[in-house]
Parts: C-alpha cells; structure tokens; sequence
C-alpha cells in the first residue's frame, strides 16, 4: 500500500481576494467616482492585476492538479501527469512532490507547450515548499522562455483556520512592476492589502470590514495623504481615531 501523498496547497495559495469589495460596488450605485470606497477599489484592481499577470497561469495549473491523483515514484515521492488549458495554451503538466525528514514538500511544477518561442517541453514553471498538510509555503515563479530563465516573482502564503496571508515581491522588470510588493492578509474579518510601489517610494493601504461593509484607504495624492474612510452605506466618513 502507497504512503499517503502530501496536500498539494490549493489555488487559493496564489490568489488575493477582494470580491466583496467587488460585489459591493456593483450592488450600490452610491460609491461615485469621488469617493473613498471607489478610489479603494481601483486601488484593489491595481493590485489584483499585478498579481494576475505573475501568477495567472500557475494558479490554473494548480486548480486543475487538484482533479487529479500522482503516481507513488518512490521513497517520499509522488507524481502528476496531466494536460490542461491556461491563458488559452494547452499545457502538459508533470509535478513531483518530494518529502523531506521534517514532513517538508517541496513541490516542481514541469510544462510542456509546443505553441510557445521557443517550444517548451517539460519546463520547470514554478516550484515551491510547503508544510504537508499545504497550510502555508512559498512559490517561485520563472519565465522559462527566457534565455537566462528568469525569476518572475515569490510568493509567500499561510492559510489557516485564523488568517489568509498572500505576499507577493515582483522580481522581474518583465511587466515593469520589478521590486513591487504586495502583502495581503484575511484575520475572517478585516481584510487588508498593502501595495509598496518600489519605482516611485510609495505606499498604498486598503482595510475592509467584511462584515459591516467599512473600510478605509491610504494612498499617496489622496485625501492629502491621510487616511480616508467609508460607512456601512460606503459614504464618505472621519476615520475614527
């Protein structure tokens, strides 16, 4: 009988959430261009986008290993083989997870696609490590066309019972987001994200109240770089104290 294989972490591992924020906006015609809830989502779709453009792909590959079952290779060591469709590219996928004597995973994440320049095949993508249970771990993402195989971006992530935390740092200068972070936390209440823009020195700041609908954004050139809040109805309010 095979030993039980590691829990590949999810999707979610390289994903920021902000759909409440979304959803409110589309459900309250009150949140106008002017007001601080509005300049906390655009701030948000910024952020979102960033992160979609490092780790888009690798987050599909990822969602669909989860429908399928590795293959035991040897001692603490496991393997997927399996074709998907990501960014409108059919990718073959090969994955090994490999166990360390600390229950450690380190997981390697291989593609083959012949539609690219060059044509990959059997090309580490990303790679990472995770506790076993896939709780909390770190991703390191590559562009493997590139001559040089460059780093694209890390993240660093932790989900759990009491917090959801996805930190991004932008290492390539691909998309012109080099040296950029983002750090993103969820304590099942309040959700915040802080974008550290590296090229200009500033810093943005969103916090949202999932459960009463409040929240607030610092951002330079707004507000005369103060923080700026929302009411439960998303109008306009004195931050408190």
């Amino acid at each position: 009988m095979s030993p039980v294989s590691p829990v590949m972490p999810s999707e979610e591992s390289m994903k920021v959430d902000f759909s409440e924020i979304k959803d409110k906006q589309a459900s309250n015609s009150t949140a106008s261009g002017e007001s601080n809830f509005a300049v906390a989502t655009k701030a948000a779709t910024v952020m979102k986008a960033i992160l979609d453009l490092n780790v888009a792909i690798p987050r599909t590959l990822v969602k669909a290993a989860q429908r399928h079952n590795p293959e035991y290779i040897s001692a603490g060591e496991w393997e997927w083989n399996y074709s998907t469709e990501a960014g409108g590219d059919n990718f073959g996928v090969r994955i090994t997870a490999k166990t360390n004597p600390n229950n450690d995973v380190t997981w390697r994440f291989f593609v083959t696609n012949s539609a690219t320049a060059p044509p990959l095949k059997d090309a580490l993508f990303f790679e990472g490590r995770s506790d076993f249970l896939g709780t909390s771990g770190k991703w390191m993402y590559y562009n493997p066309t590139a001559e040089d195989y460059e780093q694209v971006s890390l993240i660093t992530w932790e989900r759990n019972e009491n917090i959801e935390s996805v930190d991004l740092e932008v290492t390539s200068d691909r998309n012109d987001n080099m040296g950029d972070i983002i750090e993103f936390n969820f304590d099942g209440t309040v959700k915040k994200a802080i974008y550290r823009d590296v090229s200009s020195g500033e810093t943005a700041i969103i916090s949202y109240n999932t459960e009463a609908n409040t929240g607030s954004i610092l951002a330079p050139g707004y507000n005369n770089g103060n923080r700026a809040c929302w009411d439960e109805t998303l109008k306009n309010i004195s931050c408190p104290k």
